[in-house]
């Protein structure tokens, strides 16, 4: 058989089915189409993606870490006088390991235990220290109180950032953070209970 027979044939069958020639020629090629594999080309994607990623780097501000400063005594070479300070002058403040504040002014006695503060007071109690020692005819000098901050190892860090910046609004310029030791945090704690 010829291919202009089989042809015809084909045709024919074609047109039995109700297509025309050009219709079966559009589905021969369909099928010759379908038969290839499709794909996504995802080059220019993976280009969009990194281009975004570069914008957002560059054009985003990171959030700067809060950082507390503190101010170091420099290095004591032994040629600096110490100078001598009145209890009376020594405003001592205990947090102790809830966060709860303690104050009281000169040395620490039976007659002058610390009193508990609200926190919302301690502001208010520090500047009141502070005017009484300056206040006081043997303050000749007029010099500010000195603030001695006790702290227990187990109080949570933002609880004595909180307590020290009260302490700094309250005016306090003279001032040192030393560890509360285990007996003054077991009398905190017996006095907590009170």
């Amino acid at each position: 058989m010829s291919g202009a027979e089989q042809k015809g044939r084909e045709v024919k069958h074609k047109m039995r089915e109700g297509k025309s020639n050009a219709q079966a020629r559009k589905v021969k090629k369909y099928n010759e189409k379908s038969d290839e594999t499709s794909h996504v080309d995802l080059a220019p994607m993976v280009d969009i993606a990194f281009l975004l990623l570069t914008f957002f780097m560059l054009t985003t501000s990171f959030a700067k870490p809060n950082v507390f400063q503190m101010g170091l005594p420099e290095k004591n070479d032994g040629s600096g006088k110490s100078t001598p300070v009145n209890p009376k002058f020594v405003l001592t403040i205990q947090i102790s390991k809830t966060g709860a504040v303690f104050m009281h002014r000169g040395l620490e006695g039976p007659n002058n235990e610390p009193q508990r503060v609200k926190f919302e007071d301690v502001r208010k109690q520090v500047a009141n220290y502070r005017k009484a020692v300056i206040d006081d005819p043997e303050n000749a000098k007029k010099s500010d109180i000195v603030t001695v901050v006790k702290i227990d190892r187990e109080t949570k860090y933002d609880t004595m950032i909180e307590t020290l910046n009260e302490i700094f609004d309250g005016g306090v310029t003279k001032w040192a953070t030393v560890e509360l030791k285990a007996d003054e945090s077991e009398k905190l704690a017996a006095l907590e209970k009170k």
